[in-house]
């Protein structure tokens, strides 16, 4: 009996530590791919702002039509109050 305790609790504990492996790999994963979208984030918002710089009217006017088609969306989305 003692032998097969000991085979069942070395199992176990090899089962163990394979999830906490795959635990340990996915949250690796998961924190690789939240710095490769903070650096996409990061370099979306400097060519965001440099574009502003080089084309302020173009960008007040890509603002404001991108504020009036959000806007007519938002309208046709909304359940009409009659």
């Amino acid at each position: 009996m003692e032998n097969a305790t000991s085979s069942f609790a070395k199992s176990g504990q090899a089962l163990a530590d394979k999830a906490a492996d795959k635990a340990q790999g996915g949250l690796d994963t998961v924190t690789e791919i939240a710095g490769r979208a903070r650096d996409v984030a990061s370099n979306a918002s400097d060519s965001i702002a440099a574009y502003t710089k080089n084309n302020p009217v173009k960008a007040l006017a890509i603002a404001a039509a991108s504020g009036a088609l959000l806007y007519a969306v938002i309208k046709a989305l909304s359940p009409s109050r009659d």
